[in-house]
């Protein structure tokens, strides 16, 4: 299995991106009572039309799926409505003000010292398989680290922050995230806020369909899923 980079040239008109979870649900016949369990397997499914393509990106689009042999490579992707967090400077407008850290962790002498988020955040301790929080360091203090919806990367994988965090003044921060984590991951672990990808598969051998419009404009919509471990 091959894994691609998705071409920087391409960007969808139209996008159908989030997360399917994997429940089995019972509803009792007598009572209507209804029972749900979460189950292992909740995955990132996308949904990408790129409409209308000219002859040079519609060369580029039909060559990477060719590439994919259907189901059999992957490329990675992210979601296009949200490449960077609510939480982020270039969002904001400005820099949070200081006062920021020396790249040393120098102290003065009379035991304090400036204490800051390094805007790199990592870990603060290592998460399990499983887990459906982090606990990270490294943020801005006192500042949004993450808003509901916004998307990390962890180990090559994709997640979302569930809830609005804001880092405490030490720049840490407590991370409810979903899916739950797909392994055991170490401290210092870096967290991908610009662009975190997901690697995904077509789902099907006919994702390279592509009606062209006279004057060569052509559309070609693709279906995608996570390829889990």
């Amino acid at each position: 299995m091959t894994e691609y980079a998705w071409p920087e040239l391409l960007r969808p008109s139209r996008l159908v991106f989030y997360l399917q979870h994997n429940t089995l649900r019972f509803v009792s016949p007598l009572t209507r009572s209804t029972q749900a369990l979460r189950r292992e397997g909740a995955r990132w499914v996308a949904e990408a039309t790129f409409d209308p393509l000219d002859r040079v990106r519609a060369g580029v689009l039909e060559g990477l799926l060719a590439s994919l042999a259907g189901s059999v490579n992957t490329v990675r992707i992210w979601d296009w409505r949200r490449e960077v967090r609510s939480g982020d400077p270039r969002i904001q407008g400005d820099v949070p003000p200081g006062p920021y850290s020396f790249d040393d962790q120098t102290l003065f002498t009379d035991g304090t010292g400036l204490i800051v988020g390094s805007g790199n955040p990592s870990l603060a301790a290592g998460a399990l398989r499983g887990a459906l929080g982090i606990e990270t360091q490294g943020w801005y203090p006192d500042a949004v680290a993450l808003a509901a919806g916004d998307h990390l990367g962890l180990a090559g994988r994709l997640y979302m922050a569930t809830e609005k965090v804001i880092a405490s003044g030490t720049g840490t921060a407590t991370i409810p995230l979903a899916p739950p984590l797909r392994a055991d991951l170490p401290a210092d672990t870096a967290l991908v806020l610009t662009k975190p990808t997901v690697p995904m598969r077509l789902v099907s051998d006919d994702e390279a369909a592509n009606p062209t419009r006279p004057g060569r404009f052509t559309a070609i919509t693709i279906r995608l899923e996570e390829s889990l471990p």
